[in-house]
């Protein structure tokens, strides 16, 4: 049996080879900075006048989740939600706590004029508005949080906490 031998040349080659597999391995693999943070839901009830919950299905006015819509507006132009493939496809829910119903609504993200636009379509003659200053961080701006919130152009929310707003109807 024959051994191989290298001379000084040829070795300095499959050094210089393994030095540049090995970088271009780690440099693939870089990741993105910190964790991924969608901090956006915002929780909202309705009540009329009275007092009355106005999601509770038992309530003779609630709204009818199944009739409510939301709209993002995107290059200007207002858009259904619904994504059948996403646990919520209307971009809402409504759960119960305590006595109280609460819709949990993920707000548009799509910026315009400094704000992003979404309407809650409630029933057929009530559309509300509701605006949200956002702000994003990371390598890839893949963070996300919600720092204001308007509701029908009245400032409703602003700075930490949850984001819980009670609207009378």
């Amino acid at each position: 049996m024959k051994a191989k031998s290298y001379t000084l040349n040829q070795f300095g080659k499959v050094i210089t080879m393994l030095l540049v597999a090995v970088s271009l391995t780690f440099t693939a693999c870089e990741k993105e900075e910190g964790e991924v943070i969608q901090d956006i839901a915002i929780e909202l009830t309705f009540k009329d006048s009275a007092g009355n919950d106005l999601l509770d299905a038992k309530n003779p006015h609630a709204f009818s989740t199944n009739n409510i819509d939301l709209y993002y507006l995107t290059n200007g132009k207002q858009e259904r939600v619904f994504d059948g493939k996403m646990d919520y496809p209307k971009q809402f829910f409504v759960f119960q706590t305590g006595s109280q119903h609460v819709m949990r609504l993920f707000p548009s993200l799509d910026e315009e004029n400094m704000r992003t636009q979404t309407y809650l379509k409630l029933n057929e003659t009530d559309t509300d508005t509701i605006s949200c200053i956002i702000k994003r961080w990371g390598k890839s701006n893949q963070s996300v949080a919600v720092t204001k919130v308007w509701y029908n152009n009245e400032l409703v929310w602003e700075g930490a906490g949850p984001r819980y707003v009670e609207i009378v109807k």
